[in-house]
Formats: structure tokens, C-alpha cells, sequence
């Protein structure tokens, strides 16, 4: 049984190494493909993976004359193997749990399989927001948008509305700039995804993963901030490049560009100006 579980083992081994990149390869600590690891980190849909595996898969007959009917049907018995779909019912590939036990049979750590799953499962990542992640949240602050209560709702707005509300996003930026508030990479506007107001919120990778956002029901947007730790870590996300003595300045420059910017409301967008959220403002008051 082993030694049928090994040939599989060794097929499924060839398709990792002939059909995967580069940087979807893990390796173990002897420096060889980790098959286990890999599998579990691969980000790939349920039809790619499929696919993959499937491609390993050897034909019944074969394994049988190979080895022995008993030996396979112990093997499939103990859902060690699996059979192939459709136009591939007639081959079979070691699964996840059939590699689980062939590592046991063969002694093989499945320690750091485990851990390099963590890893990529629960990532303790420092997470860095975009300039335009920042932008975003600095209009939502602008606009009131704190708690669920007070959310934006852009569902309502006019095509006018959404172009000069795309201005005004643009507009943060030369604010902060004009201010020397540096937030990261200029903005490129009018390319990809910062070419209208729309498309510019949904362009943030992070900033969903902070626990701090909210953008459902669909075209309603805030910031949770109704505790003081929370606009303590937005703050921190947005000021990031800045610490020690250069934060507290960074603080008051920030602080004097929402001021302005909240001025700004009623003269470029004709919204009267909400309070910014007094946990905010202790902040950076400090």
C-alpha cells in the first residue's frame, strides 16, 4: 500500500514542480519541493485546484497491475486516494489526506506545514494603507461619516455630484501636500482606477482589513469610530511616516488641514461642514 501511495506521491510531485510558479513553491528545511506546505497555500479557485491535482491522477488499471487490486482497495477504503470527475472517473491522486499519511509513514514533519498555513491564513502583517486609501478617509472624516449612524450615502448622488466630489478627493491631496503632510506615493489621477469617484474608493487593498471600515450596504461608507483606540489606529495609519517629535508636528499639520478642509465643504461641494470626531481632534490635540 505503500509503495502505491509513494508512485502517487511522486506524480502529484511532478505536476507541483512542472506547473507552479516559482513563488507558489515551498520547501522544506532540506531545501526539496514540500508538498503538504504548498498545497495548503496555494491561492488558487476550487476549478484551478482540481485541475492541478487531477493532472497527478493515474489510471486505475495501472495502479492495479502496478501494485495489487487488494492494495488499491484498501487504499480507497481508507480515503487515502481519490477518484478523478467526469472524463477522469477512471484515474486516481492522493489527497490531502493521503498525503497527511504518507508523510507519517514516512516520517516527514508536517510541523512547519502547519505553521506556514497560520502564516498565510492569520497574517499579523503590518498593514500600510495606500495615499488613496488615506484619501478616502480623510473624506469620510470630513463628511461625518464615524458610526453607523452617520454613514455617507452615496447611492443618491448625481453624476455632477460624483465629479465634483471626485475634485474634492482630489483636492485632499494638494491640502495635505500644500500643508507638507506627507501621506506616500503621489496620487496619479486620471489613470486606472483614480479616474472617477467611484472607482477611486473601491482602489484600497488594506484598509478593509483594519476592522475600523464599513462599505455595506452597498454605496454606504464609515469609519467605526466610536472608541478613542480606534481613531488612535486611523490616525496612525494615515500618519505613518511620521514619529516621535515629527508626529507631534505632523499632528497640528494635519489638525490645520482639516479645518481648512472642512471650510472647504460648503464652498466646493455646497455641504454644510459636520463635526470632526471629537476622538480625532483629542488626538491630535494630544
Amino acid at each position: 500500500m505503500d509503495l502505491l501511495l509513494e508512485k502517487l506521491y511522486h506524480s502529484l510531485y511532478s505536476v507541483f514542480e512542472d506547473n507552479l510558479k516559482s513563488k507558489e513553491k515551498k520547501y522544506n528545511e532540506n531545501d526539496q519541493l514540500d508538498l503538504l506546505k504548498t498545497l495548503f497555500t496555494l491561492s488558487k479557485t476550487q476549478k484551478e485546484m482540481i485541475r492541478l491535482i487531477e493532472s497527478s491522477a493515474i489510471e486505475k488499471a495501472v495502479l492495479i497491475y502496478d501494485f495489487s487490486k487488494a492494495e488499491f482497495d484498501e487504499c480507497l477504503k481508507r480515503k487515502l486516494i481519490r477518484q478523478g470527475l467526469t472524463i477522469n472517473d477512471t484515474k486516481y491522486y492522493l489527497g490531502t489526506f493521503g498525503l497527511y499519511y504518507y508523510y507519517g509513514s514516512k516520517d516527514m514533519s508536517i510541523n512547519e506545514v502547519l505553521i506556514s498555513y497560520d502564516e498565510m491564513k492569520f497574517s499579523t502583517e503590518e498593514i500600510v494603507l495606500k495615499s488613496q486609501e488615506k484619501i478616502w478617509c480623510v473624506f469620510l472624516l470630513l463628511f461625518g461619516a464615524d458610526n453607523s449612524e452617520s454613514k455617507l450615502n452615496t447611492s443618491t448622488l448625481s453624476h455632477r455630484d460624483l465629479e465634483k466630489y471626485f475634485s474634492f478627493l482630489n483636492l485632499i491631496e494638494d491640502k495635505l501636500m500644500e500643508k507638507g503632510v506627507k501621506l506616500g506615493k503621489n496620487v496619479s489621477w486620471g489613470s486606472g482606477k483614480d479616474t472617477s469617484f467611484r472607482s477611486f474608493i473601491t482602489n484600497n487593498v488594506l484598509l478593509p482589513k483594519t476592522g475600523i471600515y464599513h462599505d455595506r450596504p452597498t454605496n454606504n461608507y464609515y469609519l467605526d469610530l466610536t472608541k478613542r483606540k480606534n481613531a488612535t489606529y486611523l490616525l496612525d495609519l494615515i500618519l505613518d511616516n511620521y514619529d516621535g517629535a515629527e508626529r507631534i508636528m505632523a499632528n497640528e499639520l494635519f489638525r490645520e488641514s482639516l479645518r481648512e478642509l472642512s471650510n472647504l465643504l460648503l464652498s466646493e461641494l455646497s455641504v454644510i461642514p459636520s463635526d470632526i470626531n471629537h476622538y480625532v481632534l483629542e488626538e491630535l490635540f494630544g
